[in-house]
């Protein structure tokens, strides 16, 4: 029993920190969405750790100004991490963090912090910055940061004079703080870059992996996935088979079979314009239609029939290569699965075909 109590424990601490710093996040992958995400949840955590314990400690050495701003620093990223977790709007929350963390690091500047030590910790201002602000704006706001840095050091009198530093610290102060900076952008710009190539590259894969390479039409993995997004009620399913196709693959060749399918798809997808449905290739030369058609199935899928019956493809010869299509039809009924709707459509279709082909059957009765 002992040793399953710390498993379980270290178990939901696991759950809630990673809970914690995914808060915010639009989707499970880490996207530059989610990264941004995940370091503000991260910022503000350990801004609380930080703050919050440094605070109290001025408080009790009478450093009342840099105590309250401090406690006042970690209470508002408690807040914005609580509003990060139920909106989802991190660029709000980049200047919630951003804009208390300039003013805050300024002041430890200007006022020396505590001993003297406030200068040491501007240099986390450059890498987060970039990183929430993106190259751009991230560059813009550090060199302002910059500009507001040189003119607290040279330009005014302040407590941190009073402690009696070596003259060249607020030069290298500044050159540090620019050398940083400088690191900081080519770590940015190759992470972009790296990201920018990542999410091209998924964006292909994924392409890939739910379109036919042929057609451009939609595969079995990409209709699901469509589908599992939708939201339509009682769709209808048909399933379509070019009749006669082999015969066209043996008398002209694959190549020419090919480039048929190519124009049946693209002839269907024309004529589906404007229609909520989804058009995938299921395989071969089958295609399947899943379709909101709240009117006559028989009518349109007839409809659709004449579409492919018209499609003809020139050969080098004086042959034209054209046929007819095959329609089984169902309706996607509430309780089932799509592939049980697509079973019965797959027995009208037979049905179709043992009717002689280039007819609609509706999967209740033989039209």
């Amino acid at each position: 029993m002992s040793d399953k109590a710390p498993t379980s424990w270290t178990i939901r601490w696991k759950l809630w920190f990673s809970k914690t710093l995914n808060a915010g996040a639009v989707n499970d992958s880490f996207s530059n969405t989610s990264r941004r995400a995940f370091i503000i949840n991260l910022f503000c955590l350990v801004g609380v750790l930080f703050t919050g314990p440094l605070g109290v400690i001025s408080l009790l050495k009478g450093n009342l100004l840099i105590g309250l701003g401090l406690l006042s620093i970690a209470s508002i990223y408690s807040l914005n991490h609580l509003y990060l977790r139920k909106t989802k709007n991190y660029l709000f929350s980049a200047n919630v963090i951003l804009y208390p963390l300039y003013a805050l690091m300024l002041y430890l500047i200007y006022s020396g912090g505590v001993n003297g030590t406030g200068h040491v910790w501007i240099y986390c201002i450059p890498p987060v910055s970039l990183f929430l602000r993106g190259l751009k704006r991230g560059l813009l706001e550090v060199f302002l940061f910059i500009l507001a840095l040189v003119f607290i050091l040279f330009f005014i009198p302040s407590p941190f004079d009073r402690y009696g530093y070596h003259p060249d610290l607020k030069s290298r102060i500044v050159y540090s703080f620019i050398l940083i900076s400088f690191l900081s952008t080519i770590y940015e710009y190759i992470s972009s870059r790296f990201n920018q190539s990542l999410e091209a590259l998924s964006s292909k894969l994924e392409l890939a992996a739910t379109t036919d390479p042929l057609t451009g039409l939609l595969n079995r993995r990409g209709l699901e996935q469509q589908m599992a997004a939708k939201e339509w009620l009682a769709p209808t399913v048909m399933v379509l088979d070019i009749d006669h196709f082999k015969s066209i693959n043996d008398h002209f060749g694959h190549e020419y079979g090919d480039e048929y399918l190519k124009l049946v798809s693209k002839s269907m997808a024309g004529f589906l314009i404007g229609q909520k449905c989804l058009l995938s290739r299921w395989g071969g030369e089958e295609f399947l239609l899943l379709i909101e058609h709240q009117g006559d199935n028989k009518r349109f899928a007839d409809a659709l029939r004449n579409v492919v019956s018209n499609v003809s493809l020139n050969t080098q010869g004086s042959e034209e290569i054209c046929t007819t299509v095959s329609i089984g039809v169902s309706e996607l009924k509430l309780t089932e699965t799509l592939l049980t709707a697509v079973g019965r459509a797959d027995k009208a279709l037979y049905e179709a075909k043992n009717h002689g082909r280039n007819c609609v059957v509706l999967a209740s009765k033989a039209t």
